[in-house]
């Protein structure tokens, strides 16, 4: 499943002039403007040089533009710049269409029991690995 959406994302989203991994940083920004690089590392599971050079890039682009956090200078906090903005409702789309492709013929009680398994077994993955829980922590937007 992981490779499928990987591809259909790099087709989407090429169209749109963003990156494979690219994507992954824009979808967290419009849950939740303005982390920091480290948290975008966080949630991402990527080394923070991997986080900052794609930030670089997408501020190149206008899509993302750093700003040093008030309270604590060393910190860089990561906004949507203003392509990044006009490209949300075509982001959302792609990401809609995706979703329903995958849903398709699915009752949405079972896609409930579906998505609480998975829910399960991120938590599961997160505890063997030692790492935070952060999917919890992710507020979905609805798509």
């Amino acid at each position: 499943m992981f490779r499928l959406t990987m591809m259909y994302g790099r087709n989407e989203f090429k169209r749109m002039g963003v990156g494979a991994g690219d994507y992954a940083i824009l979808f967290n920004l419009y849950m939740e403007d303005g982390l920091s690089q480290d948290e975008l590392s966080k949630r991402l599971r990527v080394d923070k040089s991997y986080t900052a050079r794609a930030v670089a890039n997408l501020e190149k682009m206008g899509l993302v533009k750093r700003q040093p956090d008030p309270h604590e200078h060393r910190i860089k906090r990561v906004f949507l710049g203003a392509n990044g903005r006009d490209m949300e409702s075509e982001f959302f789309r792609v990401a809609k269409t995706w979703h329903e492709t995958l849903v398709k013929g699915i009752d949405p009680q079972e896609l409930a029991v579906i998505r609480a398994g998975m829910d399960k077994m991120m938590a599961n993955a997160e505890t063997a690995l030692g790492l935070e829980d952060l999917h919890n922590d992710f507020n979905r937007k609805s798509i």
